[in-house]
């Protein structure tokens, strides 16, 4: 049996690849930064049995022109690469790889909520640029300490925006932090003692940090809009470590060039990369990073032990333990 590796995958994993296959071919993101289309899937994975990919999309076209494949595995927790009706046609299992990023992720939005809270890039900002003069520190009273007083996360309310693997990990990074959780989400059915499930104003005016955790969908696309904002707190910082589609950015430009809310910190924008002319870049408090929450090296070891498992599944039972539906 043969397999088609586009996923990065520890060295380990390769050979416990092995085990299940008698040979691996290689290519695709993974092996070379270049998401490979339909057509060159096709030509790359020809007679291969198995694929284990990343970015590139499986469609009507790849399942027509590999007949022989059997299996599936995606190194990704989102699978928006992968027609869903398309494989259930073909009668084809793929298995997803949920919660790979998640502790990534998770670090990423407590390290944002932190720096619009303390203003850490601003500062940083400053001194790097040498201008010595916006961040003083002397005997006289002329401090940073006036400029730059911001808020502790301790003691705070945190409100999520969708109840899953990520905020689940969020709110056990901030148990040290003494704060009050709050969450909103409707399919949400059983919930931990130290959360307290919300209506969504009451996530957006109660919280001192919104952070949104939640999937991209038809229903969730541009939920976030200048009706919450309008709700929240004038000292609240809004955290986006989701997607970019969930906000309607207009409505967010507007709140924070009219202080409606003192901050917000986003991972994800609609545009990716965002555009030179973006609006927001005209605005000083907001934090912009460049989707960096699954940037970490420790992922490709999670997301290969994943993999092996759905594929060791596969192998014993002909279905994945993880499997798109």
């Amino acid at each position: 049996m043969k397999a088609f590796v586009s996923a990065q995958m520890v060295p380990e994993g390769i050979e416990e690849l092995k085990k299940y296959v008698d040979e691996i071919k290689f290519g695709g993101w993974g092996a070379t930064g270049k998401k490979l289309t339909p057509e060159e899937l096709v030509v790359e994975a020809a007679d291969c049995e198995i694929l284990v990919i990343c970015y590139e999309d499986i469609n009507d076209y790849v399942l027509d022109n590999m007949p022989n494949l059997k299996f599936i595995a995606c190194s990704r927790s989102g699978v928006e690469n992968v027609d869903k009706e398309a494989v259930r046609r073909h009668s084809v299992p793929v298995s997803y790889s949920p919660g790979r990023n998640a502790n990534a992720v998770a670090e990423l939005a407590v390290g944002l909520m932190l720096s619009a809270l303390r203003h850490i890039p601003k500062t940083y900002h400053f001194i790097k640029s040498e201008q010595w003069d916006r961040v003083p520190w002397d005997i006289a009273g002329n401090t940073s300490f006036k400029t730059f007083d911001g808020f502790e996360l301790s003691g705070k309310t945190v409100g999520f925006l969708g109840y899953g693997a990520i905020s689940r990990k969020v709110t056990k990074l901030l148990s040290g932090f003494d704060v009050k959780v709050i969450a909103y989400d409707p399919y949400v059915t059983e919930w931990p003692e130290n959360v307290t499930s919300v209506s969504l104003e009451e996530l957006f005016s109660e919280a001192d940090v919104v952070s949104a955790h939640t999937k991209l969908t038809p229903e969730t696309t541009g939920m976030i809009n200048a009706r919450l904002f309008d709700l929240m707190k004038p000292t609240a910082v809004f955290v986006n470590t989701a997607r970019g589609g969930l906000v309607n950015e207009q409505d967010l430009y507007e709140a924070l060039k009219n202080k409606k809310f003192a901050c917000a910190a986003l991972d994800v924008q609609i545009n990716e990369p965002m555009k030179h002319d973006s609006n927001f870049l005209e605005l000083d408090n907001i934090i912009l990073t460049p989707h960096i929450g699954g940037a970490s090296k420790d992922i490709i070891a999670q997301q290969t032990k994943i993999l092996l498992e759905d594929i060791d599944a596969f192998f014993k039972t002909g279905q994945p333990v993880h499997a798109v539906r």
